[in-house]
């Protein structure tokens, strides 16, 4: 089989690799070939080199855990040969023509042709994870704190859920504007340190919400913004990834206003991808717009660079790894 390798930050390689094959541990699992990818934003502090504890090159395929394709071997009752699956690779190793997956990581998909949007379902199931922890929000006033795919997801769905505000916070006034048509009732074009300076400077202009998520991640100040931007005795959700081990919280301001810090991160799988994907076949032609750009699996250092500088509008790029095997790319 082909398979990229991210042989040292931003440089990709071409591979031919046998097929991988199943670990007899026990654990069912299925072999898929992949169809398409899609990158995440924790993908990006890999592909360029930030993460400190990555070594290079990576193992081949990685780093990708959005995928859809073809079941082509399984030991799994659930999946048979041809199924068409968005599952999440063993290793985030999806960028590569064959791919292994636990069966409990993996969800079938309706045979309708296209399969690309559904690389969506794996982030929109972490989501609705996030959304679940926080119980019931209807009626209340939550701010997101970054405004790409994820945060556009909460506005999307804390919406549907029954929020009676919810506030975006993105510096990107362009994302500001898309957020208010995905469920945003008022944004500010602003960083989140900038909102909290003005919060200081006309208090009436800041309406302290019950809820502030952070869906920003890779760096250490917006963690703390949402904390001085949230009212006493409300809830700061940690979902944004981080890249570094400790953070420096400011406890006194989490002490003082009796606050909640709700980390969410990976839900139950076997769970979330039904209800996920339930929910995106529901709205898919609403929520497969969110997928603004398609390049083929040879460009796939352009598009990540183009999702690492959030150019040209960028919300989610797909990648088609159809010609790993149309025999026209060679190692």
């Amino acid at each position: 089989m082909k398979a990229l390798q991210l042989v040292s930050p931003r440089s990709f390689a071409l591979l031919v690799l046998p097929t991988p094959s199943f670990r007899t541990d026990g654990t069912d699992r299925i072999l898929v070939r992949t169809r398409w990818a899609s990158m995440c934003g924790s993908d990006v502090p890999i592909f360029a080199g930030s993460k400190r504890f990555r070594s290079y090159p990576l193992a081949p395929g990685a780093p990708s855990h959005e995928c859809t394709g073809e079941v082509v071997e399984s030991t799994s009752d659930a999946f048979r040969p041809g199924d068409h699956v968005l599952a999440i690779p063993e290793g985030d190793q999806g960028l590569a023509e064959f791919f292994v997956a636990e069966a409990a990581k993996a969800v079938r998909l309706p045979p309708d042709g296209d399969a690309g949007p559904y690389c969506l379902i794996q982030p929109l199931s972490t989501v609705m994870n996030a959304v679940d922890r926080l119980g019931d929000v209807a009626g209340r006033s939550i701010a997101v704190v970054g405004l790409g795919l994820m945060g556009l997801f909460f506005c999307w769905l804390l919406r549907q859920r029954g929020a009676a505000r919810v506030t975006g916070i993105d510096p990107r006034d362009d994302r500001c504007r898309t957020a208010e048509r995905w469920g945003a009732t008022r944004t500010f074009p602003l960083r989140s340190i900038e909102v909290v300076h003005a919060a200081r400077r006309n208090p009436a202009e800041w309406e302290p919400p019950d809820i502030c998520i952070e869906a920003v991640g890779h760096q250490m100040d917006t963690l703390n913004d949402c904390l001085e931007l949230m009212r006493k005795r409300g809830t700061v959700v940690a979902f944004g990834v981080p890249d570094h081990p400790v953070y420096a919280i400011e406890f006194e301001t989490l002490f003082r206003k009796n606050a909640h810090l709700l980390a969410v991160v990976t839900p139950e799988w076997s769970e979330y991808l039904p209800k996920a994907r339930d929910l995106f076949v529901q709205h898919r032609p609403e929520l497969t717009t969110l997928v603004t750009h398609w390049f083929p699996i040879r460009q796939a250092e352009e598009a990540f660079s183009l999702y690492e500088r959030r150019e040209n509008r960028v919300i989610k790029v797909l990648l088609d790894a159809s010609s790993f095997g149309d025999g026209s790319w060679q190692s």
